[in-house]
């Protein structure tokens, strides 16, 4: 229902529109952080000071008060305030005021790690604003696209205050002596965006951090920032190996803020997507459409030209010059509308961006605060549309769209224990320098003793070191944002296309299927040794391929277990076997299946990750079709629901259940990325709000908006919403007297 307050142009042109119908408005009114004292009564250097006046910066919010009194106390500190209330200030300020304290120190004293190469680039300017506090005194990036003659200055002549992100650092600990030297004096490590470092990523820049410590001459202190964050004292135990100060700030927008969820009736989601663009387009509002494949951003652009809507891709993927560009033109107003992935969604500096529309509910809140973050910056009225679809996370939030609005924020699961990511960075390590036995945890012992049978390092009394054959093995592995392999996309002259991670590639490059990139649509022809061979379509055709396939757990070690609802629920170590055999064809607007293809070979791919296993008491009296329906739905609505509990993506989790019980959930990161334990320890409310979405649905046994998963290797068949309802209900509500039975023993044809 919408407001009654409200009367704006764009909100008549919403409702007069049949097509879609408005489920949700929640009104955000402006909320500012506390204040603090007046900058002219800051403890703070005169030159400092002069220059906040002359920005117009005259007061400080408290949070940035009490940030800056931690960090100068010395302090390990995480801020945590909202987008554009002036977190850069809160630590910034101190560490300049440190450094004209100390000018005679060489080297680098500061650095800022962000995510992105294009997000330090947009920071610079404002960064360097602050360094003009005090003659001499500059920042300056340091990431892949830096030019030879400036990476060339930087080595000799470093400046005080150096910008990067965790790949360069990454590399450079690797491959350059030079960076080594400038950092030796580092003092301040900050990270911003911290919520962006979780699961395989998080590891793999804690290792970093880790590795970047063991360079410098004494221990750095330690400040990380971001608008939100459940966990941050565990966070900052994990990603920093210290206890953290934790400072909040309650409130955050400068203007109105209306966030609406809307839910198309009688067209396809895509083209609702387009269409709202260009509505808002249309009166004048600067919009950013965020979808979470680059598949979809590709269709919404091509899309677009259909309506006469002028729109610009920003994705992974895409050279850097590409993205930079559409930056400037969306920043300096010459297009009005960007269809992005989530490369768009940290922090860059676009505020006078009007509207934000998301294709789909973001798979964590952080996402969703992330992608909005930047609407109304400059306090003027903005809006937030939402499209709702027909799956199971937008039938609940349809159903309990507070569950939305008023939710904790989320938590960052980081699996420290990941033995494909301690491998790399170990090498690495020994690449740097060589290792102290004593050094290494005794997880990471084993593993080095590992990497030592397989020539990777070698072993002396007291240290290990990197051999030949380890540094080979590590150039082909220094991408800190995937852990898999990687097949290589080319076209039949050889032209490279671009690349995909494995075990996903193999679900959307296997012969046959449809391949969206650039723009462009493709076919594949071959999948051959980690190679994909795709021939362009000079026609467009509107069809898409989802795989056939099926996976199996191969072995399952329990590393820990616990008690739900008087289940068994083991956490532990596992090896799962993909194996692609077939695809289906389907229209790409309506998904209507054309048909269904086998391939001439199966493909297959086994990894080794992390994950739980669900043992669920089958029921004597139904068949074993019966048992295996009801648990193949238990497993995809637990799957989709663990999205709104612990911000699993679509992609994040993968499941395999079998007629006699057994759901295994695992983490689809090779090694383990920590979500499957956090959804373990977090279970019980899981299953509840399975069970309120299965109540909820008013389908005779199963549909899109319950149980159906675009990611099911069966095409979602062998489901039943009714009989996973009676076994969840018996599961919750008699929990003690389950007249079900549990086997020990696993049986049956395994369905993912």
């Amino acid at each position: 229902m919408i407001p009654m307050e409200i009367d704006d142009r764009l909100f008549k042109t919403l409702i007069k529109d049949e097509a879609h119908k408005i489920v949700h408005v929640y009104s955000e009114s402006p909320k500012i952080p506390e204040l603090g004292d007046y900058v002219k009564d800051a403890t703070l250097s005169d030159s400092i000071k002069s220059v906040l006046l002359k920005r117009g910066i005259e007061r400080f919010f408290k949070f940035q008060q009490e940030s800056i009194d931690a960090i100068r106390r010395g302090e390990d500190t995480i801020i945590i305030a909202s987008t554009g209330m002036g977190k850069t200030e809160a630590f910034l300020l101190p560490i300049i005021e440190d450094i004209l304290e100390h000018p005679h120190i060489p080297g680098v004293r500061a650095l800022l790690i962000y995510p992105t190469k294009a997000l330090a680039r947009d920071q610079l300017l404002r960064i360097n604003e602050l360094c003009s506090i005090a003659f001499g005194m500059r920042a300056l990036t340091l990431d892949g696209d830096t030019p030879e003659a400036l990476r060339k200055r930087i080595y000799e002549y470093p400046p005080q205050i150096l910008l990067t992100n965790p790949d360069m650092i990454h590399y450079s600990l690797v491959y350059s002596p030079s960076f080594r030297k400038i950092i030796s004096n580092v003092k301040y490590i900050v990270l911003d965006d911290l919520h962006v470092y979780t699961g395989v990523f998080g590891a793999q820049v804690a290792y970093v951090l880790r590795r970047l410590e063991r360079h410098l001459k004494s221990p750095p202190q330690y400040i990380g920032a971001t608008a939100t964050l459940g966990n941050p004292e565990e966070t900052g135990r994990k990603l920093f190996r210290r206890d953290v100060r934790v400072i909040r700030a309650l409130g955050g927008r400068r203007g109105t803020v209306y966030h609406i969820f809307i839910k198309p009736v009688t067209r396809p989601k895509l083209v609702e997507a387009v269409l709202l663009t260009k509505t808002c387009v249309d009166l004048g509002l600067k919009t950013i459409v965020f979808a979470d494949s680059h598949r979809m951003v590709e269709l919404m652009v091509r899309l677009g030209k259909k309506y006469s809507l002028d729109m610009r891709v920003h994705r992974a993927g895409l050279a850097p010059e590409e993205r930079t560009l559409v930056e400037k033109l969306l920043k300096s107003g010459k297009i009005c509308a960007v269809a992005a992935t989530p490369t768009l969604e940290l922090g860059i500096d676009i505020g006078d961006l009007d509207c934000v529309i998301l294709t789909s509910i973001p798979s964590t809140y952080s996402k969703y605060i992330q992608r909005t973050g930047r609407c109304g910056r400059r306090g003027q009225t903005s809006y937030i549309l939402t499209i709702l679809g027909d799956d199971p996370i937008s039938q609940y939030y349809e159903l309990y769209p507070k569950d939305f609005f008023f939710q904790e924020d989320d938590y960052l699961a980081i699996d420290l224990q990941n033995p494909e990511v301690t491998k790399i960075h170990i090498i690495s390590m020994a690449k740097d320098r060589s290792i102290r036995i004593d050094e290494l945890s005794e997880f990471e012992r084993r593993i080095a003793e590992e990497l030592v049978q397989y020539n990777l390092l070698r072993k002396t009394k007291n240290y290990y070191m990197v051999t030949r054959k380890g540094s080979l093995y590590l150039r082909d592995r220094m991408n800190l944002r995937s852990i898999g392999e990687r097949v290589l996309i080319f076209d039949r002259r050889g032209r490279f296309i671009g690349s995909r991670e494995m075990p996903m590639a193999l679900k959307e490059l296997h012969p046959g299927a449809i391949y969206f990139h650039g723009g462009r649509t493709y076919i594949v022809i071959e999948f051959e040794k980690r190679n994909a061979i795709v021939e362009e379509l000079k026609e467009d055709i509107d069809l898409m391929t989802t795989p056939l396939y099926f996976s199996e757990p191969e072995y399952f070690k329990e590393i820990s277990s616990r008690k739900v609802y008087n289940l068994k629920v083991s956490y532990g170590e596992l090896s799962v076997m993909d194996i692609v055999y077939g695809y289906v064809m389907k229209e790409l607007w309506s998904g209507r299946t054309v048909s269904e293809n086998l391939l001439k070979e199966e493909l297959r791919y086994r990894f080794r990750t992390k994950g739980i296993l669900i043992q669920v008491p089958f029921n004597p009296e139904w068949s074993s079709m019966s048992n295996a329906k009801a648990f193949h739905t238990i497993e995809h609505v637990v799957i989709s629901v663990s999205r709104t509990i612990i911000g699993a993506s679509h992609t994040d989790l993968g499941g395999i259940s079998y007629p006699s019980g057994h759901i295994y959930i695992y983490d689809t990161s090779q090694g383990g990325s920590g979500l499957s334990l956090l959804l373990m320890n977090r279970l019980e409310i899981v299953l509840k709000r399975a069970l309120n979405l299965l109540m909820a649905c008013k389908c005779i046994d199963g549909c899109p908006r319950c149980i159906y998963s675009p990611y099911c290797g069966n095409n979602n068949e062998i489901l039943s919403r009714r009989l996973a309802l009676e076994v969840l209900r018996e599961i919750i509500h008699s929990p003690g007297k389950l007249k079900l039975y549990a086997s020990e023993e696993r049986t049956g044809r395994p369905i993912a």
